[in-house]
C-alpha cells in the first residue's frame, strides 16, 4: 500500500513537546524515536475522525442499496467531479466521478486498516490502567480531565482509582506501548511528517 497519508506537525505546543520527551525518557525500546511518538499521537488524536469517515461511507453504501440508483450516485458525484477537475465538459464528468468513487473506496479501506490496527493495539495493552486510559482518551474521544477524574474516582470496580500524576504517567506509558506496536506492525510507515517550508523539527 502506498504512503498516501501526509501529516503536517508544525504547531506542537511546548507542553506537547515536553510530553513527547517524557515518553522517550521512559521508553525501554531503543528503536522508538521522538518522530514515532509524534506520529502515534497524531494517529490517536485522529482515530475518532477516521471512524466517522468510515461510518459515513458505509451509510452512503447503505443508501445506495436502499434505492438510490448507481446513475443517481454518479450524477451527484459528477457535480463534485466537475469542481475537483475544473472541467465543464460533460464527457469528463462520468469518468471523473468513477475515479472519485474508486479513490473513496481506497481511502475507506485504508482508514479501516488504520483504525483496526489502533483498536487492536489498545485492546491488547496488558496494564489495566494504561489500557482503560487509552480506550477512554483515544477510542472513545473523552477529554483528558474527564478521563483523569474517571480514573481518580475509581468508577470501575475491577480497576482501583489512581491519582492525577499517576494518570499522566500511565497515559505516557500507554502511548509508548502503542507506538511500539504500531511501529512493529508497520502502521507508522504510512504516516509522514512533512516539515515543509518554514517548519522545523521542533
Amino acid at each position: 500500500m502506498k504512503n498516501i497519508q501526509s501529516v503536517i506537525l508544525s504547531t506542537q505546543t511546548n507542553e506537547d513537546l515536553a510530553d513527547t520527551r517524557k515518553i522517550i525518557q521512559v521508553n525501554f525500546f531503543d528503536d522508538i524515536e521522538s518522530d514515532d511518538i509524534r506520529k502515534t499521537k497524531w494517529l490517536l488524536n485522529k482515530y475518532t475522525d477516521l471512524v466517522d469517515v468510515i461510518k459515513n461511507y458505509e451509510y452512503s453504501l447503505q443508501q445506495l442499496e436502499n434505492g438510490m440508483t448507481a446513475y443517481d450516485l454518479l450524477s451527484a458525484e459528477g457535480m463534485v467531479a466537475k469542481r475537483v477537475s475544473g472541467q465543464e465538459l460533460t464527457a469528463d464528468v462520468t469518468a471523473n466521478a468513477v475515479l472519485l468513487k474508486d479513490q473513496r473506496h481506497v481511502n475507506y479501506k485504508f482508514y479501516q486498516f488504520l483504525t483496526n490496527n489502533i483498536k487492536f493495539t489498545i485492546n491488547n495493552i496488558r496494564d489495566n490502567h494504561e489500557g482503560l486510559i487509552a480506550k477512554l482518551l483515544f477510542l472513545d474521544g473523552m477529554k483528558y480531565l474527564k478521563a483523569q477524574q474517571y480514573l481518580e474516582k475509581g468508577y470501575r470496580k475491577d480497576i482501583p482509582g489512581i491519582s492525577a500524576t499517576t494518570f499522566a504517567d500511565k497515559r505516557r506509558k500507554a502511548i509508548e506501548s502503542i507506538a511500539k506496536s504500531l511501529k512493529v506492525n508497520r502502521t507508522l510507515d504510512f504516516v509522514t511528517i512533512d516539515y515543509g517550508r518554514g517548519r522545523n523539527k521542533a
